[in-house]
């Protein structure tokens, strides 16, 4: 993960509680019985996560431009996902209507017991016109449920005909997520006001993100006329909002950098979180991006200031991308400082088959509020790593930023060893299928056995296995030894405030 330093509007990011969003690519979770993206899981008033998914069958048998499933358990690892309404009113896969564009699901929130989700019309960047390719979303309007999905109103026809945001200025809006039944938050009115985001028209690569808000009980009316925006400044303050939408400020301007998605608060960090996220470079082919890049950022209210606090690139994949994040308001859990959560996403290639990644998946994230450590990267071939055993090198790979090398053996009790100073290490690897597990060892002491194979997953890059923090500054000796069966992988070592 390359870690980039905040930048909003040419200015240096202030500090937030937040200094560093973690992914933990070691425990990515991914559903193989499911197909499709776009998913949003909100966390309903019966404790379960319900989310529709596009283009794809999602947990049931036939594809759909928009399904709507149930996820079940209390284990975000262990969500079970059945299909609760196949939206057949919204047609099958990559259906359209006269105006050449498909529908599609967007943000999903239980509010006050009432399920509610934004459809809108998309056009796909091969077909909208754009000069970036990108997909385009126009004539949004909102859905809900008072059945837990069953049925849903307005009906797709009344959608089509009379779309309740007609145009392009908020034609992909997602809710900001509280919390079970729409939270208890206090915090910015949200008590009294459902708050939710849009780019300006565009599914990927939009300009920028405008704030709406209504009050949470005219909600259910659906009535776009009871809807304001957000202006600028402090949104509690008078006259910060206006009924007429053209008039709504940016509270985020990132020109083609602002994918669709929602906004999610941490009541333990009093923050929320924002993933903003693009392709660096412009499409050739639609939809093959060379690589994707999620932008994390935070503020102390829905309307910002937002700050820069890290980006996330999916170069780890090897052959496959992501894409459509969304941070989930369930399992958020505070471990000493920081705050461990979960973001769902999808991949591409599209292919719907078991080790396919267009599908449901899940990357734990962590979210740090000390100041990042500095690091030094020990690469695999650095001669101070010492190997016994049968260790190969595998040059000129190409998977990812540091290096294009790493060190393997299949030899069971191999070994690598590192000794260094510092106060934290981690060891960075491989995970695949024909991979084994490796025994960590720490200043003589077995800490983990990590597993290094992968069920129904591309190959993983240089991904942190293993992470040891807050350790006595000084001398130290990491030691991995391959506990097979399979290939044990080494391609770098991160030494954490030291040297």
């Amino acid at each position: 993960m390359m870690m980039l330093a905040g930048v909003v509007g040419g200015a240096m990011a202030a500090a937030g509680p937040v200094t560093e969003v973690v992914p933990d690519l070691a425990h990515i979770r991914k559903w193989d019985e499911s197909n499709g993206d776009t998913w949003d899981p909100f966390w309903a008033d019966d404790g379960n996560l319900y989310a529709f998914n596009c283009d794809g069958r999602g947990f049931g048998k036939e594809g759909r431009n928009l399904a709507f499933h149930r996820l079940d358990g209390e284990d975000p690892h262990g969500l079970g996902g059945s299909l609760v309404n196949s939206m057949d009113a919204y047609g099958v896969g990559n259906a359209k209507r006269a105006d050449g564009a498909t529908w599609k699901a967007l943000g999903q929130e239980c509010i006050d017991g009432v399920f509610y989700c934004s459809v809108s019309r998309h056009t796909y960047g091969s077909e909208s016109g754009d000069r970036l390719l990108r997909q385009t979303a126009v004539n949004a309007s909102l859905i809900k449920s008072t059945d837990r999905g069953k049925t849903w109103v307005r009906s797709e026809e009344e959608n089509y005909a009379h779309p309740m945001w007609p145009g392009s200025r908020f034609g992909g809006p997602f809710f900001v997520h509280y919390g079970r039944n729409g939270g208890k938050v206090v915090r910015d009115g949200a008590d009294q006001y459902v708050y939710a985001t849009s780019p300006n028209g565009f599914w990927n690569g939009g300009d920028d993100y405008v704030l709406g808000r209504v009050e949470r009980r005219k909600l259910p009316n659906l009535n776009p006329a009871d809807w304001e925006y957000h202006m600028g400044g402090d949104g509690m303050a008078r006259g910060s909002w206006t009924a007429d939408l053209p008039k709504a400020a940016p509270i985020l301007d990132l020109p083609a950098r602002c994918g669709t998605g929602p906004v999610t608060y941490v009541p333990a960090l009093e923050t929320y979180l924002l993933v903003a996220w693009h392709i660096p470079t412009t499409l050739k082919k639609w939809f093959e991006p060379d690589e994707v890049r999620y932008d994390f950022y935070q503020a102390a209210h829905p309307w910002g200031p937002w700050t820069f606090i890290n980006s996330l690139s999916d170069r780890f994949i090897v052959g496959g991308h992501m894409y459509g994040p969304s941070i989930c308001a369930k399992f958020q859990e505070r471990v000493g400082p920081d705050v461990r959560l979960c973001l769902f996403t999808s991949g591409c290639p599209f292919d719907d088959v078991p080790q396919g990644i267009y599908k449901m998946w899940m990357i734990p994230l962590v979210l740090r509020t000390a100041p990042p450590l500095s690091a030094t990267m020990v690469n695999d071939d650095d001669p101070r790593i010492a190997y016994h055993g049968s260790w190969t090198v595998s040059p000129r790979r190409g998977f990812h930023d540091h290096g294009d090398d790493a060190h393997w053996t299949n030899t069971p009790g191999d070994s690598a060893e590192l000794s260094f100073s510092g106060t934290g290490i981690e060891y960075v690897a491989e995970k695949n299928a024909d991979h084994g597990k490796v025994e960590v060892h720490l200043d003589g002491k077995v800490m983990e056995t990590v597993d290094l194979a992968l069920v129904n997953f591309p190959r993983l890059s240089q991904v942190t296995v293993f992470g040891a923090r807050s350790l006595k500054p000084g001398p130290h000796t990491i030691r991995i030894v391959n506990r097979g069966p399979g290939y044990a992988v080494l391609d770098a070592f991160r030494i954490l405030g030291g040297s």
